[in-house]
């Protein structure tokens, strides 16, 4: 099981050493996704007059220019429920790399450059990552990283929506390689720094870390538990002293979002919304046990587990957006790499790119039709009237915007079917 888990392969020693060699360098990558980024962003500040059209934004910079605002009444300081259920590290760690940018080049450059600052870290572990997985020619890894900087998930995040995601992967990566590695108190470690830094949601890992490792009931129950202690601890600190509800108080629209919840509620069949967040978190939780145990008898390595468990949580959370699949994007290729099968490693490939363009065309054509029928932040307002000048008044918006969640749903049941039969070509 060593080689499942390592994604090693027992080809010849000639065959893994190209790779070896060419592991050192991905600067054009790196300069080609700072090219693209500034290009992109440049283009939204003329569209929007220079003002922000992300919703997001003013809380990210307010979070990064005050790093320990989520330990105290992050109400009193302006932020919702919504915002008070990111981790309580997330403001201090994201912020290393933004608030830095925000001194210099203000609001609008500030954030996007900070992100793009993380992607560029997070592309360095990614080169890292895959670098070290036997099996994978260097032609491979090449290919890959040029993928990876050309994503329209990537570059949106970047550009047009600045997100903390990319941060976040950062996370993911980092317990694949301690779990490669069989760093299993690592792994604890970094699950817990997961939760307090990263996303909430990447817990969901636990499950395919646990069962991948040497005691799986063990550590799925010291982990799992130490984890909704520390999460028990917090909410019952804040509900005490301040009387807020972090992650409890976490609610979102589900016909906001990317997932199938969104488009069972965009088309008509709506439950309560506390329901839908409640469900959707059984059925993720359910989901990523059981493809974490098939992977592991069946033979998969670990990359495949924590692809299909990704996945299979993006399209079942009720609150995914755009972006978060920048948590399963470094896997899916990574599984592409490994899969001698050169069919399955074009498709996957395919899908991620798919993926990203439905879920920042369905984020875009909400937002036009919400500014044209509502009062909206002037930069919104501006981007939805050039839209409309430039695609005719009366254009299908809200059609299709619910359109390109079915098809990132469909993109995303499919990535996950490849997955689980690809890795038989390991």
């Amino acid at each position: 099981m060593t080689g499942a888990l390592t994604g090693s392969d027992d080809s010849t020693a000639a065959s893994r050493a190209p790779g070896r060699r060419t592991a050192g360098g991905w600067l054009w990558q790196a300069l080609l996704l700072v090219a693209l980024s500034l290009l992109l962003s440049y283009l939204l500040y003329g569209l929007s007059g220079g003002r922000e059209v992300a919703d997001d934004a003013p809380n990210l910079i307010g979070l990064a220019r005050d790093p320990f605002v989520l330990w105290g009444d992050y109400g009193a300081a302006g932020f919702s429920d919504t915002w008070g259920s990111f981790p309580p590290l997330l403001p201090l760690f994201f912020g290393l790399l933004v608030w830095p940018w925000l001194a210099l080049f203000g609001p609008f450059w500030g954030i996007r450059l900070g992100v793009l600052s993380w992607s560029i870290v997070t592309l360095g572990a990614f080169h890292l990552t895959i670098g070290r997985i036997d099996g994978v020619t260097a032609e491979r890894r090449r290919l890959l990283m040029w993928v990876f900087v050309l994503l329209p998930s990537l570059l949106g995040a970047i550009a047009f929506i600045p997100q903390e995601e990319i941060y976040v992967a950062l996370f993911a990566l980092a317990l694949y390689a301690a779990a490669r590695m069989g760093k299993w108190r690592v792994v604890y470690a970094l699950l817990l720094l997961t939760m307090l830094a990263g996303k909430y949601f990447l817990l969901v890992l636990v499950f395919p870390l646990a069962v991948y490792s040497p005691r799986p009931w063990r550590n799925l129950l010291l982990w799992g538990g130490t984890a909704a202690a520390l999460l028990g601890l917090y909410i019952g600190y804040h509900r005490l002293y301040f009387g807020l509800s972090p992650i409890l108080g976490h609610m979102i629209d589900p016909g906001s979002s990317l997932s199938v919840w969104a488009l069972f509620w965009n088309l008509g069949l709506r439950l309560p919304p506390v329901a839908v967040k409640y469900l959707s978190v059984v059925f993720v939780v359910i989901a990523s046990f059981f493809f974490a145990r098939s992977s592991r008898r069946s033979g998969a390595p670990l990359a495949f587990a924590f692809a299909g468990v990704l996945y299979s949580t993006l399209l079942l959370l009720s609150i995914t957006f755009s972006a978060y699949v920048l948590w399963a994007v470094p896997f899916a290729l990574i599984c592409a790499g490994m899969t001698g099968d050169s069919r399955y490693r074009a498709w996957i490939v395919l899908l991620a790119v798919l993926w990203g363009v439905a879920e920042w065309g369905a984020n875009f054509f909400r937002g036009v039709k919400l500014a044209l029928e509502t009062e909206r932040a002037a930069g919104k307002t501006a981007l939805a009237m050039a839209a409309e000048r430039a695609l005719g008044a009366g254009f299908p918006f809200g059609l299709l915007h619910v359109a390109l969640v079915a098809l990132v749903v469909v993109f995303g049941i499919g990535m996950v079917l490849l997955i689980r039969r690809s890795h038989r070509f390991v």
